[in-house]
């Protein structure tokens, strides 16, 4: 190509012949430019369908064109196999979906079986409360179940002997050991009673069974009442006071309940530490040595008072040392 000015110079210094040439130059450099302009768009549009796997984006329809027929049926491809692929994932969620609800219907089953063990454990024996009566003093105390038990059961190859006086030894020290606890007033024993709902009773029969409502069963002895009151065995009129005491506190009307196990709601005061049974105010140990008088099926707690876990000191101090050391079943909301 020549250069300008020598075009300039052959063409006798013409003024049109030299625009016109300057504007063909200005065409050929612009479509040039064009030219590497679309290339490099071209480049590029290749480039970053090479990199994005798993995105395609096609942002106008100019891209598409741009695009030689190999590569928009590469792209095609792309694009199906990518749809292909969702729908696989699609089902893979649905999979496990479909998992996820046999497992939570499995859990649903677990937790209703769990609740049906709680509530129904095969437990055949009654509940009782033992109990004994200081008739010389007008009161009522709890007396725990598993230690009166113990000393009143004969144990294989002991002898009469043996049994009076192990017997005798026991007495004596649980006895001791009720003085140290606190003692109640025939009112807070009724009311305390009274706070406990019925259960119901499977009773076994040579044809099947019938379901019976039963109260807590109170259990005393007479000899253990004169140890209280300090005498070596019981004066006459003891045992009828004995007796008339322990009736004023049975002969309480009790809630119904359709529970295999007696229950009870109780009021707990986390910063004053103690609780309260129908309006009779009990610290832990008092508490405590409550529910170790309990016996047979045992009793549900129902707590009131708090959000959240129990209370420290009502876990270590009164429910691990009764027994309680599983989570103690919610009852449902009175209607």
């Amino acid at each position: 190509m020549k250069s300008f000015s020598d075009r300039y110079s052959d063409s006798h210094h013409s003024t049109h012949e030299t625009f016109a040439d300057l504007v063909f130059c200005v065409l050929i450099v612009l479509v040039l430019f064009v030219m590497m302009l679309a290339l490099e768009v071209s480049q590029r549009v290749r480039a970053e369908i090479a990199t994005k796997v798993d995105i395609v984006e096609i942002e106008t329809v100019e891209d598409i064109k741009m695009l030689s027929p190999d590569e928009v049926a590469a792209l095609s491809e792309r694009l199906q196999n990518q749809q292909a692929e969702l729908e696989k994932q699609q089902q893979r969620i649905q999979q496990l979906q479909l998992q996820a609800a046999s497992q939570a219907s499995k859990v649903q089953n677990k937790i209703a079986a769990l609740n049906g063990e709680q509530r129904f454990t095969g437990a055949t024996e009654p509940a009782s409360l033992q109990t004994a009566y200081d008739y010389r003093l007008d009161r009522f105390y709890f007396v725990r179940s598993k230690e009166f038990n113990e000393a009143t059961t004969r144990k294989s190859g002991e002898s009469d002997l043996e049994f009076l006086v192990r017997f005798r030894v026991e007495f004596a020290v649980l006895a001791a050991m009720c003085k140290r606890q606190r003692n109640y007033s025939i009112d807070e024993a009724r009311r305390i009673f009274a706070a406990f709902t019925q259960y119901q009773q499977i009773n076994p029969s040579e044809d099947g069974y019938t379901v019976a409502s039963e109260k807590i069963s109170l259990t005393y002895s007479v000899p253990f009442s004169a140890l209280l009151a300090g005498d070596d065995e019981a004066p006459d009129f003891a045992e009828g006071l004995i007796v008339e005491a322990g009736l004023e506190v049975y002969n309480q009307q009790l809630r119904g309940s359709d529970a295999m196990h007696p229950s009870a709601r109780i009021l707990v005061l986390p910063n004053q530490k103690r609780v309260i049974i129908n309006e009779v105010s009990l610290s832990p140990k008092e508490f405590k040595d409550l529910l170790l008088a309990f016996g047979g099926r045992g009793v549900m707690l129902d707590f009131e008072g708090y959000d959240g876990a129990a209370p420290d000191w009502l876990v270590e101090e009164v429910l691990t040392p009764t027994g309680y050391v599983g989570k103690t079943p919610k009852l449902p909301d009175a209607n």
